[in-house]
C-alpha cells in the first residue's frame, strides 16, 4: 500500500496563553518524534483570546485562549492513521493522496475492531463515570437533609 498523506488539523484551547503554547508545542513534538508518521509541514496559529458566559455566574466571563495547527502527515497504513486520530483527537482530518484507498479486508478488519474496542472501553469510562455522580449526588442529598 502507498503511503497515506493527510491534512489534520488540532484545536487546543485554555488559559493562559502561555499554557496553551507550550501544550501546542508539545503536540508537535510528539507527532514529529513519532515514528509512526511522518511530519511533512505544519503551521501553527497564535494563540487567540475569547470569552464565554460563566456557566453558574451570570455577569461573569470565562477567558480562554485557542490556537490551531494545521499538518501534513504521511502515514505508512490506515492503521497508523486510525491510531494517530485516536492519540490526538484532530478537529479535521482530510486524506489528500491517494484519492483511492485499496485496503486488505485484514487491515479493515484490524482498524473497525480497534475502533470498537476504544469505543467500548469510552462507553465503560461513562458508565463508572455517571454511577460516581449518582453516588456523589445521593451522598451531598443526604448531608443537606441532615440524615449522616
Amino acid at each position: 500500500m502507498e503511503k497515506i498523506i493527510t491534512n489534520a488539523i488540532i484545536e487546543i484551547v485554555g488559559a493562559p496563553a502561555e499554557h496553551v503554547k507550550e501544550t501546542m508545542d508539545k503536540v508537535c513534538n510528539l507527532i514529529k518524534e513519532n515514528k509512526d508518521y511522518d511530519l511533512i509541514k505544519k503551521e501553527t496559529s497564535e494563540p487567540k483570546e475569547s470569552e464565554f458566559p460563566h456557566p453558574s455566574k451570570k455577569d461573569e466571563k470565562i477567558k480562554v485562549f485557542s490556537t490551531f495547527t494545521e499538518f501534513e502527515i504521511g502515514f505508512d497504513n490506515f492503521d497508523s492513521l486510525t491510531n494517530f486520530c485516536f492519540e490526538f483527537m484532530p478537529s479535521s482530518i482530510e486524506v489528500i493522496e491517494p484519492l483511492e484507498l485499496k485496503m486488505d479486508a485484514q487491515d479493515v478488519n484490524n482498524s473497525l475492531n480497534d475502533i470498537l474496542a476504544r469505543l467500548h472501553h469510552q462507553s465503560k469510562i461513562i458508565m463508572e463515570y455517571a454511577a460516581l455522580k449518582k453516588k456523589i449526588q445521593e451522598a451531598a442529598a443526604k448531608h443537606s437533609s441532615g440524615s449522616l
